[in-house]
Protein backbone atom coordinates (compact mmCIF):
# COMPACT_ATOMS: atom_id res chain seq x y z
CA UNK A 1 0.00 0.00 0.00
CA UNK A 2 3.44 2.39 0.90
CA UNK A 3 4.40 1.82 -2.59
CA UNK A 4 1.19 2.92 -4.55
CA UNK A 5 0.82 6.03 -2.04
CA UNK A 6 4.45 6.68 -3.75
CA UNK A 7 3.76 6.18 -7.27
CA UNK A 8 0.91 8.38 -7.33
CA UNK A 9 3.06 11.03 -5.49
CA UNK A 10 5.64 10.53 -8.69
CA UNK A 11 2.86 10.36 -11.23
CA UNK A 12 1.85 12.83 -14.07
CA UNK A 13 0.02 14.57 -12.09
CA UNK A 14 2.78 15.37 -8.93
CA UNK A 15 5.02 16.29 -11.70
CA UNK A 16 2.55 18.91 -13.78
CA UNK A 17 1.36 20.26 -10.29
CA UNK A 18 4.73 21.35 -8.59
CA UNK A 19 6.26 22.06 -12.11
CA UNK A 20 3.58 24.68 -13.12
CA UNK A 21 4.06 26.23 -9.36
CA UNK A 22 7.37 26.52 -9.57
CA UNK A 23 7.39 27.70 -13.14
CA UNK A 24 4.91 30.12 -12.42
CA UNK A 25 6.98 31.54 -10.06
CA UNK A 26 10.38 31.32 -11.64
CA UNK A 27 8.64 33.15 -14.43
CA UNK A 28 7.23 35.64 -11.94
CA UNK A 29 11.12 36.04 -10.45
CA UNK A 30 12.13 36.96 -14.06
CA UNK A 31 10.03 39.38 -15.19
CA UNK A 32 10.90 41.19 -11.91
CA UNK A 33 14.48 40.98 -12.35
CA UNK A 34 13.83 42.33 -15.74
CA UNK A 35 12.60 45.31 -15.01
CA UNK A 36 15.63 46.67 -12.87
CA UNK A 37 17.99 47.93 -15.06
CA UNK A 38 21.11 46.08 -13.44
CA UNK A 39 22.88 45.70 -16.70
CA UNK A 40 25.01 42.26 -17.07
CA UNK A 41 24.64 41.32 -13.14
CA UNK A 42 20.59 40.80 -14.59
CA UNK A 43 21.72 37.89 -16.57
CA UNK A 44 24.15 36.44 -13.53
CA UNK A 45 21.28 36.75 -11.12
CA UNK A 46 18.81 35.37 -13.57
CA UNK A 47 20.90 32.07 -14.14
CA UNK A 48 22.03 32.02 -10.39
CA UNK A 49 17.40 32.22 -9.97
CA UNK A 50 17.68 29.18 -12.37
CA UNK A 51 19.43 27.06 -11.15
CA UNK A 52 18.71 27.33 -7.49
CA UNK A 53 14.60 26.99 -8.49
CA UNK A 54 15.27 23.96 -10.56
CA UNK A 55 17.88 22.45 -8.19
CA UNK A 56 15.23 22.84 -5.06
CA UNK A 57 12.73 21.56 -6.92
CA UNK A 58 14.27 18.63 -8.43
CA UNK A 59 15.34 17.51 -4.73
CA UNK A 60 12.01 18.22 -3.36
CA UNK A 61 10.52 15.75 -5.93
CA UNK A 62 13.19 12.98 -5.42
CA UNK A 63 12.58 13.20 -1.45
CA UNK A 64 8.59 12.78 -1.81
CA UNK A 65 9.16 9.78 -4.03
CA UNK A 66 12.66 8.55 -3.87
CA UNK A 67 13.21 8.50 -7.77
CA UNK A 68 15.40 10.81 -8.76
CA UNK A 69 13.58 10.74 -12.35
CA UNK A 70 10.70 12.78 -10.89
CA UNK A 71 13.23 15.31 -9.87
CA UNK A 72 14.62 15.89 -13.53
CA UNK A 73 10.84 15.78 -14.82
CA UNK A 74 9.46 18.22 -12.47
CA UNK A 75 12.21 20.27 -13.38
CA UNK A 76 11.71 19.81 -17.06
CA UNK A 77 7.91 21.41 -16.65
CA UNK A 78 9.34 24.02 -14.63
CA UNK A 79 11.64 25.09 -16.83
CA UNK A 80 8.93 24.57 -19.60
CA UNK A 81 6.40 26.90 -17.69
CA UNK A 82 9.01 29.42 -16.86
CA UNK A 83 10.49 29.61 -20.21
CA UNK A 84 6.82 30.18 -21.73
CA UNK A 85 6.12 33.13 -19.12
CA UNK A 86 9.48 34.88 -19.62
CA UNK A 87 8.99 34.34 -23.76
CA UNK A 88 5.69 35.85 -23.29
CA UNK A 89 6.83 38.51 -21.76
CA UNK A 90 9.56 39.31 -24.04
CA UNK A 91 6.99 39.65 -27.11
CA UNK A 92 4.24 41.86 -24.58
CA UNK A 93 8.06 44.15 -24.20
CA UNK A 94 8.54 44.23 -27.73
CA UNK A 95 5.25 44.75 -28.60
CA UNK A 96 4.67 47.57 -26.67
CA UNK A 97 8.17 49.14 -27.11
CA UNK A 98 7.83 48.60 -31.04
CA UNK A 99 7.79 52.40 -32.12
CA UNK A 100 10.72 52.66 -30.33
CA UNK A 101 12.55 49.50 -31.74
CA UNK A 102 11.85 50.94 -35.43
CA UNK A 103 13.29 53.90 -34.72
CA UNK A 104 16.24 52.63 -33.49
CA UNK A 105 16.68 49.83 -36.29
CA UNK A 106 16.15 52.78 -39.27
CA UNK A 107 18.91 55.41 -37.12
CA UNK A 108 21.53 51.98 -37.31
CA UNK A 109 20.52 51.52 -40.96
CA UNK A 110 21.07 55.26 -42.02
CA UNK A 111 24.36 55.25 -39.32
CA UNK A 112 25.63 52.59 -41.93
CA UNK A 113 24.67 54.13 -44.94
CA UNK A 114 26.43 57.00 -44.27
CA UNK A 115 29.60 54.90 -43.18
CA UNK A 116 29.27 53.25 -47.36
CA UNK A 117 27.34 49.95 -46.05
CA UNK A 118 24.46 49.19 -48.19
CA UNK A 119 22.46 48.14 -45.84
CA UNK A 120 18.53 48.87 -45.78
CA UNK A 121 16.40 49.28 -43.62
CA UNK A 122 14.27 46.34 -44.10
CA UNK A 123 16.92 43.97 -44.39
CA UNK A 124 18.09 45.33 -40.61
CA UNK A 125 14.15 44.83 -39.77
CA UNK A 126 14.83 41.38 -40.95
CA UNK A 127 17.94 40.41 -39.50
CA UNK A 128 16.11 41.90 -35.76
CA UNK A 129 12.72 39.80 -35.95
CA UNK A 130 15.11 36.28 -37.09
CA UNK A 131 17.24 37.49 -34.20
CA UNK A 132 14.60 37.68 -31.40
CA UNK A 133 13.01 34.53 -32.32
CA UNK A 134 16.47 32.46 -32.11
CA UNK A 135 16.99 34.41 -28.87
CA UNK A 136 13.55 33.24 -27.69
CA UNK A 137 13.97 29.19 -28.63
CA UNK A 138 17.32 29.33 -27.51
CA UNK A 139 15.73 30.59 -24.09
CA UNK A 140 12.94 27.98 -24.31
CA UNK A 141 15.69 25.39 -24.85
CA UNK A 142 18.29 26.39 -22.50
CA UNK A 143 15.23 26.43 -19.67
CA UNK A 144 14.36 22.97 -20.89
CA UNK A 145 17.63 21.62 -20.57
CA UNK A 146 18.65 23.09 -17.02
CA UNK A 147 15.48 22.41 -15.99
CA UNK A 148 15.79 18.63 -16.59
CA UNK A 149 19.60 18.55 -15.78
CA UNK A 150 19.75 20.51 -12.64
CA UNK A 151 16.34 18.76 -11.70
CA UNK A 152 18.22 15.51 -11.73
CA UNK A 153 21.28 16.53 -9.75
CA UNK A 154 18.70 17.92 -6.87
CA UNK A 155 17.04 14.38 -7.31
CA UNK A 156 20.35 13.05 -6.86
CA UNK A 157 20.20 14.46 -3.07
CA UNK A 158 17.03 14.62 -2.67
CA UNK A 159 16.72 10.77 -3.58
CA UNK A 160 18.93 9.68 -0.57
CA UNK A 161 16.70 11.83 1.57
CA UNK A 162 14.01 10.14 0.92
CA UNK A 163 11.78 7.85 3.59
CA UNK A 164 12.57 4.10 2.94
CA UNK A 165 9.58 2.20 1.57
CA UNK A 166 8.20 -0.30 4.06
CA UNK A 167 8.39 -3.53 2.31
CA UNK A 168 5.23 -5.55 2.13
CA UNK A 169 5.30 -9.15 3.59
CA UNK A 170 3.78 -11.63 0.63
CA UNK A 171 1.56 -14.27 1.48
CA UNK A 172 2.63 -17.61 1.50
CA UNK A 173 6.05 -17.12 1.00
CA UNK A 174 7.00 -18.01 4.94
CA UNK A 175 10.06 -20.72 4.57
CA UNK A 176 10.27 -23.38 7.09
CA UNK A 177 13.12 -25.14 7.57
CA UNK A 178 12.98 -29.23 6.77
CA UNK A 179 13.37 -31.75 9.64
CA UNK A 180 16.38 -32.33 10.71
CA UNK A 181 17.96 -35.62 10.05
CA UNK A 182 19.65 -37.26 11.97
Amino acid sequence: MQEQGMACRGGAAFIWKWGAICGVVLGVIQIIISLFSLGSLKTILDLLVWLIVFFVIGLFAARQTGRVRTGALVGLVTGLIGSLIAVIFAIVQIATNGQQITQALNQAAQSAQHQGRSLSSSALHTVAVVGIVLGLIVTVALELGLGAGIGALGGLVGRRQAPPVASTPVAGTVWTPPPSAQ
